[in-house]
């Protein structure tokens, strides 16, 4: 047993038992909110609110519109797929995402501010990712992926079969499938004449087009290092263009990713979040001279300005005014409002216990919506004034369903283990009483550099509805908690992160309320990866089920769509030059140890974590007599959790409720 010390403090206490605990059923009955766009002037707010049916398993996302602080709403678009809306600099006009037949790319609309009939302005012919306003109103970038000409050989026959050719290393993209030659490129659309032109060519990746206050030059983030094939999906540079196209200047160095990007109203300084090139999940955000390229360094390690999730979510905007440049961050598992000003005074604006994952704000940034979530309630839009703490919930679209669901209560667990503060949550049912034992199951975050958040995590919920108490761990390798603590687990996965998990999981199960001898785990990921590592490490546990698990670090190399610029960090250079340990911190090769039932879910689209991981781990258990299933999610990618097929992703919680019934509790 591990030498821990913790303390117990309670975080959120949930409402008394209504009528039924939260299933996987909430994929259907749980509206959500996301993608709020504050008007100019800051009187009207637009946001999407997205629901599913269980007839026909259709998502349907429209957009609403809310009067600022005033809280009425109205339905401002009709579907049935909207998303991404942003208001044109004078407010006349809102420009969103739609496609233009159902299962087609998405195209930007345009909507006049008064209401009507939206116009698609694009054609693009892999869609519209991104797009943004010039400060005139007249023109709009856009970034849509263009693929390069086929290189020599016969052009086969439009019936043949087609040859794919690989010329790079990303040619194929989690959620994007194939790119082959695939670039993001920038375009300029001239509103009045409905012309695009395509501003940028090369090998090059183009992303978060933004224009100067003038509207003489654009910025955007661009792969046009030397080693940028090293680095994709994610590396890039903060460059510019003139509006008329013409030579692309880049501003910085080569670094890992640009995050959100904003000019200073003078149009002399670009503000930008980026992670440098030995950290790459620690971010900072820095200042950087337009005319002599001298690059200041805003903030430090104490917080993590976010950055998106390539490539589903765009990095959060970012706001420079009143001498402040605002933007979003997290700092120990929770986010916050933060501002600093060019000279580097950090302040934080919105102080709460959080998880923010949207933020817009008005010209002047004295109106600001974001969307909150904590540990209690799924997310919701906050409006608020950061500079006098005016702030009120606007929307409320989950409390219908809140209202007839009972949530379990969270507590926060500080583990102290080599004099680092190991940061934890407790799930507990949510008719817990004190007096009864329950069993455990210890869940693992991805990345590793992922960190549970104090957001809504409704797969904790589902455990907790079901009867478990769930343990959730920050441990060494999370970001959110600094440079030091993010990079610990370079080169060391499944050492000192496992024993972090070990020892807050030996505090645990020290409660009285806690039947240490029902005890499962559950990880998705770098989760997946922790829990077939853990089963082969110790036999404590009663039941594991692993998503999309990486369990053969030298096939894992070669096979995902980021083996090269994710792995030759954390597993510290090639399978080549690391063969002993590449072979031994793979859970694969431990097959032989596990003693404990393992089930296998992963989807046959990811190429992320291919479904190889998991065909190797389960032929190794398999080959060996040991207790293992495997069920396979056709088409879905390794992020099908988020936004897959509806009833894929009620399969995957019912099967893992099912085979922690199964094998820890007896049930059927």
């Amino acid at each position: 047993m591990h030498r821990a010390a913790a303390g117990l403090i309670t975080r959120y206490t949930a409402p008394t038992m209504t009528t039924s605990p939260i299933t996987a059923d909430f994929i259907y009955d749980l509206p959500t909110v996301s993608d709020p766009a504050v008007s100019p002037d800051g009187s009207n707010l637009v946001y999407v609110r997205s629901t599913t049916s269980r007839e026909g398993y259709k998502k349907t996302s429209v957009l609403e519109l809310i009067i600022f602080w005033d809280g009425e709403t109205q339905r401002f678009t009709a579907g049935p797929d909207d998303g991404h809306p942003i208001w044109s600099p004078d407010g006349s006009t809102l420009g969103f995402l739609r496609p233009r037949e159902p299962d087609k790319p998405k195209q930007l609309w345009l909507m006049p501010r008064s209401g009507g009939e939206a116009k698609c302005v694009t054609k693009a012919t892999k869609g519209v990712l991104d797009f943004a306003w010039n400060p005139g109103s007249d023109v709009v970038w856009f970034i849509s992926e263009v693929e390069a000409p086929k290189r020599g050989g016969k052009k086969p026959a439009d019936d043949a079969p087609q040859v794919k050719e690989v010329h790079q290393i990303y040619y194929q993209g989690d959620t994007l499938g194939w790119r082959g030659d695939g670039y993001r490129q920038l375009f300029r659309l001239g509103i009045a004449s409905g012309t695009a032109a395509q501003m940028t060519r090369g090998d090059f990746d183009h992303d978060t087009p933004t224009p100067s206050p003038d509207g003489s030059t654009v910025a955007f983030q661009s792969t046009r290092s030397r080693t940028r094939h090293l680095k994709r999906p994610w590396g890039g540079e903060l460059c510019i263009m003139a509006n008329d196209g013409g030579r692309v200047t880049r501003l910085t160095p080569e670094s890992w990713q640009i995050g959100g990007i904003v000019w200073s109203p003078d149009g002399k300084t670009i503000a930008y979040g980026t992670a440098g090139e030995s950290e790459r999940w620690q971010y900072y955000i820095h200042t950087v001279d337009v005319e002599t390229k001298t690059v200041k360094r805003l903030t430090d390690d104490a917080i993590t300005p976010q950055a998106g999730f390539h490539p589903t979510s765009p990095p959060p905007p970012l706001s420079w005014a009143n001498e402040r440049i605002l933007f979003l961050a997290d700092s120990k598992g929770s986010s916050g409002l933060y501002s600093v000003t060019p000279a580097g005074m950090l302040d934080q604006l919105r102080v709460d216990s959080e998880a923010i994952g949207a933020v817009s704000y008005s010209s002047s940034a004295s109106r600001v919506a974001i969307v909150s979530s904590t540990d209690s309630r799924p997310g919701e839009i906050i409006a608020l004034d950061p500079f006098d703490g005016q702030n009120q919930r606007v929307t409320h679209v989950t409390d219908d369903y809140m209202a007839e669901h009972a949530v379990g209560t969270t507590q926060k667990i500080v583990v102290h283990r080599d004099n680092f503060a190991i940061d934890a949550w407790l799930v507990q049912p949510p008719d817990f009483d004190s007096e009864k034992q329950y069993p455990l199951i210890l869940d693992v975050h991805g990345g590793p550099n992922g960190a549970f958040m104090t957001g809504f995590n409704v797969l904790h919920q589902i455990l907790a509805g079901a009867g478990y108490v769930v343990l959730a761990v920050n441990p060494r390798g999370s970001s959110t908690y600094g440079s030091d603590f993010t990079t610990r687990v370079y080169k060391d996965w499944g050492g000192e992160d496992y024993q972090d998990l070990l020892a807050a999981l030996d505090v645990v199960c020290e409660l009285p309320y806690i039947d240490r001898d029902r005890v499962g785990i559950h990880g998705y990921s770098y989760g997946g990866y922790m829990t077939t590592w853990a089963v082969g490490h110790t036999d404590r546990f009663k039941a594991a089920v692993a998503g999309a698990p990486c369990t053969n670090l030298f096939s894992m190399y070669g096979q995902s769509d980021i083996g090269v610029s994710f792995g030759e960090i954390q597993w510290g250079g090639r399978p080549q030059e690391e063969l002993q340990w590449y072979l031994e911190r793979s859970p694969v090769m431990h097959a032989d140890k596990v003693q404990t039932p393992v089930l296998l879910l992963h989807g046959e689209a990811d190429h992320r974590v291919p479904i190889s991981q998991s065909e190797e781990y389960y032929v190794a258990l398999k080959r060996l007599g040991k207790t293992v299933d495997f069920a396979r999610f056709p088409g879905c990618s390794h992020l099908f959790l988020r936004g897959g097929h509806p009833e894929l992703r009620r399969e995957y919680y019912d099967r893992a409720i099912g085979w922690f019934h199964r094998w820890i509790t007896g049930q059927p």
